[in-house]
């Protein structure tokens, strides 16, 4: 299933990734993504409401997205929103706030597939694929450093040779 990440958002719009320590059953990702939708409905910076949308790839990253040219997400705004993810994710006996998983897998042409199969391992785990060239530089990376809906478009699937990932190798 292909698709545009927020094709109601600009570019300019911040994202946030969230990934958790397993795969969530259906069940509990419609609740998480219901719930955290409700909250981002009612989320403001200082008084202003803010657009923001969320959707949960491959049952594991929950990405928040949010249009600040009418109000910037603040400090607290974005305190807010951490501790109600945090909540939420403790509720549903998962944790999102460890940023030590990579999801990789094979090459694939459409890059806006996000529903096929995806590895996920821990980063020194997944350092020692790479060294027993189990990892390649085709395999493509699920890149959740990205900042801008812009860039998270383009870039949220690369292959190991374009991410951050090789400038470590």
């Amino acid at each position: 299933m292909s698709f545009k990440l927020f094709p109601d958002m600009p570019g300019s719009a911040r994202v946030f990734f969230f990934t958790a320590d397993s795969s969530l059953p259906d069940s509990t990702s419609t609740q998480l993504l219901s719930n955290v939708l409700s909250f981002l409905k009612s989320w403001t910076a200082h008084g202003s409401t803010l657009t923001a949308d969320a959707i949960i790839i491959s049952n594991r990253v929950l990405i928040v997205s949010v249009d600040e040219s009418a109000a910037s997400a603040s400090g607290c705004s974005l305190d807010s929103l951490n501790k109600f993810i945090k909540q939420e994710a403790t509720s549903m006996g998962v944790d999102l706030f460890n940023r030590s998983w990579v999801l990789y897998r094979a090459p694939m042409l459409d890059k806006s597939n996000f529903v096929d199969q995806w590895t996920t391992e821990k980063l020194h785990d997944f350092w020692a694929r790479r060294k027993a060239k189990l990892i390649n530089d085709d395999t493509q990376v699920l890149d959740t450093t990205l900042i801008t809906l812009k860039d998270a478009r383009t870039q949220l699937v690369s292959s190991f040779s374009d991410s951050w990932h090789a400038s470590m190798w």
